[in-house]
């Protein structure tokens, strides 16, 4: 999942949420901007998943006040 977020508390706070639950790595939070001459070409995992993500089938809300609402935000 890529996110920008531009304000600098809300960042601060997301990564504090997602540290803690398992299995959940930040790969990066470098606030510049990477040349897109410069990226490498998304594997098939990611491909897969970018397909699936222009798909029709929402998500839905990802609530973010508290690690409890989160969780059960992703069920």
């Amino acid at each position: 999942m890529t996110l920008q977020i531009d304000n600098p508390s809300i960042m601060a706070h997301l990564k504090a949420v997602l540290k803690a639950i398992q299995g959940v790595k930040v790969l990066s939070s470098d606030e510049t901007l990477v040349d897109d001459a410069t990226t490498d070409q998304p594997n098939a995992t990611t491909l897969s998943a970018m397909k699936e993500a222009e798909g029709s089938t929402d998500a839905g809300v990802v609530r973010m006040d508290s690690l409890q609402s989160f969780m059960a935000s992703m069920d």
